[in-house]
């Protein structure tokens, strides 16, 4: 059994640019607790496992496939496997994902996803 507090400061979490995960890990099963500032982007990306979208409060613009949809308050939105899908808040938003175990969610190693070169300056 594991317990996950998301509004103790000591728990794990992944940053970048706006977009900032918490994690809970089960043995098959995962959870993020994800915060969104306004104009946070996730890149077109896809995956071999489905995937709901719970929002708590916001607006989060997902696109699946062709389709765009805007999730807010209190509805949910399933993302079938092996579908291209991205998505963008169109307000400070929390929302709720579950799936099945995805390492790199643990890891971070996804944080590309979350990358936004237009909101970086670079030093030349």
């Amino acid at each position: 059994m594991k317990f996950y507090d998301w509004d103790n400061e000591h728990t794990t979490r992944s940053v970048a640019n706006g977009y900032d995960r918490g994690v809970a890990v089960g043995e098959k099963l995962m959870m993020a607790h994800v915060e969104l500032e306004e104009d946070t982007i996730t890149t077109s990306h896809s995956h071999d496992y489905e995937e709901i979208i719970y929002v708590v409060y916001g607006k989060w613009q997902v696109t699946v496939g062709e389709d765009v949809f805007v999730i807010e308050a209190n509805q949910s939105l399933v993302v079938p496997p092996n579908i291209e899908h991205s998505a963008v808040a169109l307000e400070k938003t929390l929302a709720v994902v579950a799936t099945n175990y995805r390492p790199e969610w643990r890891e971070n190693s996804d944080f590309w996803l979350h990358y936004n070169e237009e909101k970086h300056l670079w030093a030349v």
